[in-house]
């Protein structure tokens, strides 16, 4: 370890600074975004250079939002300072394959003979930038996690190392417990009690469900779709309202699949405190924000590749089956032939005056009531716009824009925005990054989906003549026939 002695960074380090720590470190300037790492020494802020420190959120793997990191900093500076010594995976214990600091189990859960795991925990750390390019408001723990990776440290004088999502741990964490009538919080206390069992890097694991709505505390997994609850899983044993995890087969990665599906919540870790971590569920912590031009509030636009397609689909039609559905007394029923069928259409007028007109995708179904095959076009047309537009923004350093937000955007094509409408997308995955070899500009890149609401899709139904296409005739082949319910009808 160097003998270099550090003194606390007075913009960074608790008191006013938002943080809930004092740390020391770097002090060479007022980067928005840097990286702390925790260990004997302290709280300690690395120097970042070369490719920078780049922070990724994306929608992934068992929880809502997965995040990792990734940092370059200099293995020793003109100063003499050691930085690689503050960081204890570049020096494993035992000198293991493990590159996470310290022992590990046999399924990869980091472990420590003495009770003190050598496992390393560290937080990104950040701030937006506002309209002059200054950071704004108070520092902020963004991501906390674990040192789990280090680069190669041989020819330059730079290693490079990673920070990966506690939720990793879930995949080797085996789950054996039965739920009856259970809430939101009593899963996830025990998902905690499990996970903090089984790992001693983050011996500070909580529960909160506190982000979500007052009625979220209040959710039961009352497991009566039974049959929803089968298609999660259909080899676990049913009994009544009861579901059964089992150790030969499930983990916590299973048990939060199960709540987030049944309960529909959303489940990742935040952190909390000078070293904790929260298991948290809400119902939608979606945040909705405003990059068109005439917008004053940052996050401002850098750059701007959010197109859609130029041969989008804007809209959906559905043919239905020949036949109609007729009322006898209390029973539908769904005659298979006749000389007509219904056709639906659903369209996104905000898509639609972007091309100028509607551009329909045909698809067909067994249905021949209007209604359901309106709401059938409604959501193919949800799907496949999903699935046909997507697209890039880089706005300035945000990193309060994050996966499942929304945010309004003029389309562009080739970069080029022209005087058209919004439209709304949803972020689905965020990288923030700082990057000294590039101009040292901080910023925001994310990818994004057209978003848009079931309520905003405009559906029409029409009844077509089978053999032309055209309007019916006056006559239907099925007016001949008489229909009744009850004794001695027809």
């Amino acid at each position: 370890m160097s003998s270099a002695e550090f003194a606390p960074i007075d913009d960074g380090g608790g008191g006013d600074s938002g943080l809930p720590y004092s740390l020391s470190g770097h002090t060479d300037c007022n980067a928005p975004l840097g990286l702390v790492v925790h260990g004997l020494q302290g709280s300690v802020r690395l120097p970042i250079v070369n490719d920078g420190l780049q922070l990724y959120e994306r929608k992934m793997g068992p929880t809502a939002i997965t995040r990792r990191a990734e940092a370059t900093i200099p293995i020793e500076d003109s100063s003499g300072t050691v930085w690689t010594d503050y960081v204890s995976a570049f020096s494993p214990v035992g000198g293991g394959p493990d590159r996470v600091g310290g022992p590990t189990t046999s399924t990869g859960i980091p472990t420590g003979e003495t009770g003190e795991s050598g496992v390393q925990i560290a937080d990104v750390i950040g701030q937006p930038l506002g309209e002059n390019g200054e950071p704004v408001g108070d520092l902020s723990v963004l991501f906390r996690g674990y040192v789990g990776a280090v680069g190669s440290r041989e020819g330059v004088n730079r290693a490079r190392l990673q920070v990966y999502d506690p939720m990793k741990f879930l995949g080797q964490v085996e789950a054996g417990v039965s739920f009856a009538d259970a809430g939101v919080r009593e899963v996830l206390e025990y998902v905690s009690r499990e996970y903090t069992a089984a790992q001693n890097v983050f011996s500070e694991v909580s529960v909160s469900t506190d982000a979500g709505t007052q009625s979220l505390r209040e959710t039961t997994l009352r497991t009566s779709s039974i049959e929803e609850l089968k298609r999660l899983n259909e080899s676990r044993r049913m009994e009544n309202t009861e579901i059964t995890f089992s150790t030969n087969r499930d983990t916590l990665v299973d048990v939060l699949a199960w709540v987030q599906e049944t309960a529909n919540v959303r489940v990742w870790f935040v952190p909390s405190g000078e070293r904790g971590i929260t298991l948290t569920a809400v119902e939608d912590a979606s945040q909705r924000y405003d990059l068109t031009p005439s917008s004053d509030r940052i996050p401002f636009v850098i750059s701007n590749n959010s197109l859609y397609e130029l041969s989008p689909i804007n809209g959906v039609k559905v043919k239905g089956a020949t036949g109609r559905r007729i009322q006898a007394g209390p029973i539908d029923y769904n005659l298979p032939f006749g000389d007509t069928y219904t056709e639906a259409v659903a369209t996104y007028p905000p898509l639609v005056e972007r091309f100028g007109g509607e551009l329909l995708q045909t698809t067909t179904s067994k249905e021949t009531d209007g209604d359901a095959l309106a709401n059938e076009a409604s959501k193919k047309l949800k799907e496949a716009v999903d699935a046909e537009t997507d697209g890039e923004m880089v706005t300035t350093l945000a990193p309060q824009l994050r996966p499942y937000d929304r945010v309004e955007s003029t389309p562009a094509c080739a970069g080029v925005t022209t005087d058209v409408p919004p439209l709304r997308y949803e972020v689905q995955e965020a990288v923030h990054s700082v990057v000294p070899s590039d101009n040292n500009l901080p910023r925001t890149e994310i990818n994004v989906s057209m978003s848009i609401r079931p309520d905003e899709i405009e559906t029409r139904t029409t009844v077509k003549d089978a053999r032309g296409g055209g309007d019916p005739s006056a006559s239907d082949s099925t007016d001949e026939y008489e229909w009744g319910y009850g004794p001695g009808a027809p």
